[in-house]
């Protein structure tokens, strides 16, 4: 144990620099959803939101839908990761449109993809949505209460910026 007032202050300079090492390790861990690897890339694809059965079948989404996907323009499937991104596509009513431009990151090797971004197509057009809380100024992607306020979220959509 140390007494000395002047060890004291380095055993707590040595601490804090030990906090501050933790710190730093944990935000890098919290900054990346998932690992690194030389082939994360995203991939933007244009087509109309689709549900899978099963056995990644395409079926109707009034059926017992086990997955959404995204069907590409060129008619590639792209199976979405389950969650809220993927659950507003089509459960959010005010989007009146089943077609979409998604970022996407492969999960697994292209069976599977994570939704970067999501923008909606009507008419030719795309916009971006979002829910916005006007007391707190938060942006979120998902419908629902604020995450701050627990007031509601208002739905918004504008032309998308090149």
């Amino acid at each position: 144990m140390v007494q000395s007032g002047a060890m004291s202050g380095t055993v707590t300079t040595h601490r804090r620099s030990a906090a501050g090492r933790a710190a730093v390790v944990a935000f890098a861990l919290l900054a990346h959803p998932g690992p690194a690897t030389s082939g994360d890339k995203n991939l933007v694809v244009s087509g109309r939101l689709v549900c899978l059965g099963a056995g990644l079948e395409e079926i109707s989404c009034e059926e017992s839908a086990t997955r959404l996907a995204l069907k590409g323009d060129a008619g590639r499937i792209h199976p979405l990761a389950a969650g809220d991104a993927a659950n507003t596509l089509l459960q959010e009513k005010r989007l009146k449109t089943r077609e979409f431009r998604l970022t996407l990151r492969s999960l697994d090797g292209g069976n599977t993809y994570q939704i970067v971004k999501s923008q909606l197509i009507r008419a030719g057009t795309i916009y971006d949505f979002h829910y916005f809380c006007e007391i707190c100024n938060i942006t979120t992607y998902a419908p629902g209460p604020c995450m701050c306020c627990r007031a509601p979220t208002e739905y918004r959509e504008a032309p998308a910026t090149p």
